[in-house]
C-alpha cells in the first residue's frame, strides 16, 4: 500500500472514529486524538512525515481564517479586557509557567526548549469546548470568553512561538530585539490581512459562480499567510485580520447561494483539517516514542507531562480568580472578569483544552538547529505536548458537560430575548412594506392575506418570548418557507437590510445575526430562480 492510499484509509479510519464519539456523546477531538495514538502504534505501517513549514502552510491558514470569519469586531472591541486578559496575558503567563516547570522536572531541557513548550501549550482549542456548549448551552458571557479566546490566543502564542523556536535554532536570544521584530511583525501582518481582505470583498463582489467564489475565500485565506510570510510579517495575524474583514462584509460579497454552500463547505474543510492533524499525531506519535524510549526515561517523562498538564491546567484556573480580585482594587480592572460568578469563571478555566493549533507548532518544529546539528530535543517537545493534548482533552474534555450540569449552567431559550427582538423588528420591517405594496396596488389581496399570516405568526411568537411566555412560544409552530417569488425575494431583502442595520448599530450581537440570516438565506435558497 502506498502512502496517498495510506493516508485515505487512515482518514476512512478517522471518519469511523467520528461516527462512533456521535454515537457514544463524546467530543470527537477526544475520540480521535486517542484512536489516533492506537492507530500509530500498528505494525508495520509507514512513515509519513510532513516538512515542518508545510503543517504550518498546510494546516494554519484555513483553521485561523474559519475562527476569525465568525467574530465580530464589535464584540471583540466589548470584551476587549476580558479577551486582553485571557489571549495575551493568560498566554504569557502560561509560557512562562511552563517554562519554569518544565526546565526544572524534563531532565536536560534546555531554556531556550522550555520557553519553545510554554509556547506550544499557549493556544487553547475551542472545538471539544464548542461541542459540549452545543449539547447543553452554555451563558453567552461564557462562550464569547472561551471561543473568542481560543481564535485570538492563537495568534499570541504563535507569534511568541517563533520567536522562541527562532532563538532555540539560533542559539541566541536578545529581548529589546524580539519585542521591536514582535511589533513589526504583528504591525505589517494586521496589513496584509486588511489589504487582502480589502482586495477579497471587492473581487468576489463581481462574481457570481458560486464554486469560484468560494475556491477563492480558500485562496484569499492562504494568500494572507503567505503574503505576509513572505515579508516577513505574522502570516497568523494577517490570516485572522483578513477572516475577520470578510466576516464582517459577508454580506456584500455573497448571495443567499453562495452564504450557505460556504458554510457547508468550510465546515468539512475544518472538520477534514482538524481530523488529519489528529491522525498525523498518531502515526507521529510512534516514532517519537520510540525515539524517547531509547534514552530510557520513559517513565520519567510520562510523569513529567503529568506535572506540566498539571500547570497548564491550574495555572489557568488561578488566573480566572485574578481580575475580580482586582476589580475591587479598581474597578476598570474588573472588566476583564470572565464571568458572573464563580461558576462561569469555573467553566471558563476548565474549558482550556489544548489540541490542534497546538499540534501543528509541535509537528513545525525543525529536525536542525543553524548550525546544522540535530534539534535533539525536538521528540521530547513533540512528546509532551501530545501528553497534554491528551490528558487536557479526555480529562477535561469528558468532565465539562458534567461540571456544566452539576454547576447548573444552562444556555439560553430557542430564542433569546435579543434574537426575538431582532426578530421582531425585522419582521415588523417586513410588514411595513407590505402596507406599501397594498397602497401601491402591487399584490393581490390573497398573497396579501398569506404574506401577512406569515409575519404576524413570528410577530407572536418573539413577543412570547419578549413575555417570557415559554409554552406559548414553544406552541407557536415555526411556519414553513413560502416560495412567493419575487415578492418574497424582496421581503427577505427587506428583513435582511433591517436585521444589518441592528447589527451597525451595535444592537445585534453577530452570531445571532448569523443564526437569522441563515434562516433567510435557507427561506431564499428555496425559491425558484
Amino acid at each position: 500500500m502506498g502512502d496517498i492510499e495510506f493516508l485515505i484509509a487512515v482518514l476512512f479510519a478517522a471518519a469511523v472514529l467520528v461516527r462512533l464519539a456521535d454515537l457514544i456523546a463524546i467530543p470527537y477531538p477526544i475520540v480521535l486524538v486517542v484512536g489516533g495514538v492506537a492507530i500509530g502504534f500498528i505494525p508495520g505501517l509507514p512513515a509519513i512525515e510532513l516538512e515542518p513549514e508545510a503543517v504550518f502552510l498546510i494546516f494554519l491558514p484555513p483553521l485561523l481564517h474559519s475562527s476569525a470569519f465568525n467574530a465580530s469586531p464589535q464584540e471583540l472591541r466589548a470584551a476587549a479586557a476580558q479577551l486582553v486578559s485571557l489571549t495575551f496575558a493568560l498566554v504569557l503567563v502560561t509560557m512562562g509557567a511552563v517554562a519554569v516547570v518544565s526546565h526544572a522536572v524534563i531532565d536536560g531541557l534546555s531554556w531556550p526548549a522550555a520557553f519553545v513548550l510554554g509556547a506550544i501549550l499557549g493556544p487553547t482549542d475551542p472545538v471539544s469546548a464548542a461541542a459540549a456548549f452545543s449539547r447543553m448551552g452554555v451563558p453567552e458571557r461564557v462562550a464569547l470568553a472561551v471561543e473568542g479566546e481560543a481564535m485570538l490566543n492563537d495568534a499570541a502564542a504563535l507569534v511568541a512561538y517563533k520567536v522562541a523556536v527562532t532563538a532555540t535554532v539560533a542559539g541566541t536570544f536578545a529581548l529589546s530585539s524580539a519585542i521591536g521584530d514582535f511589533a513589526i511583525s504583528a504591525s505589517v501582518g494586521v496589513a496584509v490581512g486588511l489589504a487582502v481582505g480589502w482586495l477579497g470583498v471587492r473581487v468576489q463582489r463581481r462574481l457570481a459562480d458560486v464554486p469560484l467564489a468560494i475556491f477563492l475565500t480558500v485562496l484569499f485565506a492562504y494568500g494572507a499567510y503567505i503574503g505576509a510570510e513572505q515579508l516577513g510579517a505574522s502570516g497568523v495575524l494577517a490570516t485572522v485580520t483578513a477572516g475577520v474583514w470578510f466576516g464582517w462584509h459577508a454580506h456584500e460579497m455573497f448571495d443567499a447561494d453562495t452564504r450557505l454552500t460556504g458554510l457547508s463547505f468550510w465546515q468539512v474543510l475544518v472538520f477534514g483539517l482538524n481530523a488529519t492533524l489528529f491522525v498525523l499525531l498518531g502515526l507521529q506519535f510512534s516514532g517519537v516514542y520510540d525515539g524517547v524510549r531509547t534514552t530510557g526515561a520513559t517513565g520519567a517523562l510520562l510523569a513529567d507531562v503529568v506535572i506540566v498538564s498539571l500547570v497548564v491546567i491550574v495555572v489557568r484556573l488561578i488566573w480566572q480568580a485574578v481580575p475580580p480580585l482586582l476589580g475591587r482594587v479598581h474597578p476598570s480592572l474588573g472588566r476583564a472578569d470572565t464571568g458572573a460568578d464563580w461558576r462561569e469563571r469555573f467553566v471558563v478555566g476548565w474549558s482550556g483544552m489544548r489540541g490542534a493549533i497546538s499540534l501543528a507548532a509541535a509537528l513545525a518544529l525543525p529536525q536542525l538547529l543553524d548550525d546544522g546539528t540535530p534539534f535533539a530535543e525536538r521528540d521530547v517537545l513533540i512528546f509532551v505536548t501530545v501528553g497534554v493534548i491528551a490528558i487536557t482533552l479526555v480529562g477535561q474534555g469528558l468532565t465539562l458537560r458534567a461540571l456544566m450540569k452539576a454547576l447548573g449552567l444552562h444556555g439560553e431559550r430557542e430564542w433569546s430575548p435579543d434574537e426575538a427582538i431582532a426578530r421582531l423588528e425585522a419582521a415588523q420591517a417586513a410588514l411595513d412594506r407590505l402596507d406599501e405594496l397594498e397602497r401601491e396596488e402591487r399584490i393581490t389581496e390573497e398573497r396579501l392575506r398569506r404574506m401577512r399570516e406569515l409575519y404576524r405568526a413570528r410577530f407572536r411568537r418573539c413577543m412570547a418570548v419578549i413575555g417570557s411566555d415559554g409554552e406559548q412560544a414553544r406552541a407557536v409552530t415555526r411556519e414553513p418557507a413560502a416560495a412567493y417569488g419575487d415578492l418574497r425575494r424582496e421581503l427577505i431583502g427587506v428583513e435582511r437590510d433591517a436585521i444589518l442595520a441592528l447589527r451597525n448599530e451595535g444592537r445585534l450581537k453577530p452570531d445571532v445575526m448569523r443564526d437569522i440570516q441563515r434562516d433567510l438565506d435557507l427561506e431564499e435558497a428555496r425559491l425558484p430562480a
